[in-house]
């Protein structure tokens, strides 16, 4: 089963300071998506100059932030304090509970960032938080991992049985994904666009959840920048 998810579908947020496009609803009340297996949030999130999150708090949830444009200034309770660059990825596990802010810092230059939530394996663990940089030349018509919780190489760990994966495919490249019995893939595109199986057009912002089948292939009809998880 593949269920699209339009970029104009989604739910979006406008405030002075930010735009926040949401796959996931965060509303109970209403009768719409609510998660993906583990996945509990997915947020395309643009900050303007001199603007962000204050301190706020997390507990038993899985984190992770990959930044797309810009500088994104982050400060927890843990007493990390920083910028992520470009191409940089966050894993914050929030555990028994951390606070943090997220930042943009640039007087002219907004930041673009993907952050997603996921249910924590086990509750109330010690919180920690890890970061990492992905060049493009890395995932280069090529699933690179950035996030497991299956030790994979070069990977930050998470505590969640998930694999997180980056690609930048030039045009006219396919490739292929095979699922294990039981898994779940959340596809989304970043930049460009690629055909799904051959069935499905997708372009920036769009997103495709994917289960019982064993296998996709991605087909790129220009550059496409994607990100796919691997989950339960």
């Amino acid at each position: 089963m593949i269920k699209i998810i339009l970029s104009d579908n989604r739910y979006t947020v406008k405030r002075d300071w930010i735009e926040c496009k949401l796959s996931f609803s965060f509303q109970e009340d209403k009768d719409t998506n609510q998660g993906f297996g583990v996945l509990k949030a997915f947020n395309d999130d643009i900050i303007k100059a001199g603007e962000g999150f204050n301190m706020h708090p997390h507990s038993n949830m899985e984190i992770v932030s990959y930044v797309i444009k810009g500088k994104l200034g982050h400060k927890d309770s843990l007493g990390n304090v920083g910028l992520i660059d470009a191409g940089g990825v966050q894993r914050i596990t929030a555990g028994s509970g951390v606070e943090h802010l997220e930042h943009n810092y640039s007087e002219d230059e907004e930041v673009h960032f993907l952050q997603l939530w996921f249910e924590s394996k086990d509750q109330d663990i010690k919180p920690s938080r890890e970061e990492k940089n992905f060049s493009k030349k890395e995932q280069l018509n090529k699933l690179l991992p950035i996030v497991s919780g299956h030790n994979l190489e070069g990977a930050l760990n998470i505590n969640q049985d998930v694999d997180i994966y980056l690609a930048t495919l030039e045009t006219n490249r396919e490739l292929s994904y095979t699922l294990k019995d039981n898994r779940k893939l959340y596809l989304f595109i970043i930049k460009g666009s690629l055909a799904l199986n051959s069935d499905y057009h997708l372009t920036e912002g769009d997103s495709a959840q994917i289960e019982d089948i064993s296998q996709i292939i991605l087909t790129t009809e220009d550059r496409a920048e994607i990100i796919l998880i691997d989950l339960i």
